[in-house]
């Protein structure tokens, strides 16, 4: 990974150029973690399910709530659809985190997996080993 003040990396081999040479742009490898996408994604869909809890009140309830105002104010259809909004927003995160791209090949090129013949090395690669006392 390169450092911010050292410019663009983009720029150095070519394929970007920055129109205003103060701005300065940074390329890193930053992964969000698994567990915290799974952990946010559970959050939403726990949220989605108290939605759709909230839209099976009795009337009674309901003018309650809208007495009330704020988040409970809203109807009970409203509650229910923003409810189920909710748990597909959670499973698309939960798929994501394994793998699902929603755009599929929408974005970048196409690739394929090298056959072993074209592959940069025939013998894989080398595994790390300590080194043996003679």
């Amino acid at each position: 990974m390169a450092h911010a003040a050292a410019g663009c990396q983009w720029e150095r081999l070519g394929v970007f150029r920055q129109p205003f040479p103060a701005v300065r742009c940074y390329v890193s490898d930053v992964r969000i973690p698994v567990w915290l996408t799974l952990g946010v994604a559970a959050i939403v869909i726990v949220f989605g399910v108290y939605r759709i809890r909230i839209s099976f009140r009795t009337d009674d309830q309901d003018q309650r709530a809208k007495e009330r105002g704020g988040l409970y104010a809203m109807g009970r259809r409203t509650h229910l659809i923003i409810g189920v909004l909710y748990i597909l927003l959670g499973g698309a995160l939960i798929a994501t985190s394994f793998g699902w791209n929603p755009f599929g090949t929408l974005f970048g090129p196409d690739t394929e997996t090298p056959t072993k013949d074209k592959a940069p090395t025939r013998s894989g690669v080398p595994i790390d080993q300590l080194p043996t006392r003679k």
